[in-house]
């Protein structure tokens, strides 16, 4: 996959991921996480409260558009359901400013919304590049997912530049 990605995107987004998931200084961290935003457009802002915010809302409707208009099976009807209620608790609790906290939440939401896209095809192990290969942009933003730890004893601060990094392509997508 790594050499794939290389087709997608130039190396100091890679180098800036990686610089991202290493590093502790915040300093850095926002350095790399402007980069890597950037591979998902331009207008990444996490300077302000009030962007924050807003980023969030966009996040949490897009993300609910996405979960509610997605057909799927009847048996992963109850999926959806269990889905949209993580959502609205994952989105309580980073409004009470616990991103730490709920990370591995995150990664189940975006595991679980992918599956409900592409069914069991996400599960397989060339997911990743077939993702890239039918939507580029989709592909790369799935590979930023997976390249994230599935836990981490990251600062507040870092989780929550991590996250806002996936929500800013899912409230854009």
């Amino acid at each position: 996959m790594n050499d794939l990605i290389r087709d997608f995107i130039e190396k100091n987004v890679i180098d800036s991921l990686n610089n991202l998931i290493e590093t502790s200084d915040f300093g850095e961290i926002s350095k790399s996480a402007t980069v890597v935003a950037g591979q998902f457009g331009s207008g990444f802002d996490i300077s302000t409260e009030e962007s924050v915010k807003k980023l969030i809302n966009s996040f949490k409707k897009n993300l609910t558009l996405l979960i509610q208009k997605t057909w799927v099976d009847h048996s992963d009807i109850s999926l959806k359901e269990e889905i949209l209620v993580k959502l609205e608790k994952y989105c309580a609790s980073i409004e009470d400013d616990k991103w730490a906290e709920v990370f591995s939440s995150f990664i189940k939401i975006l595991d679980d919304v992918i599956y409900l896209m592409f069914g069991a095809n996400a599960k397989n192990s060339d997911f990743a590049e077939y993702a890239l290969r039918i939507d580029p942009e989709f592909g790369i933003f799935w590979w930023y997912v997976k390249s994230l730890p599935a836990k981490n004893d990251w600062s507040n601060e870092k989780n929550k530049a991590v996250m806002l990094i996936a929500m800013f392509f899912l409230a854009n997508y």
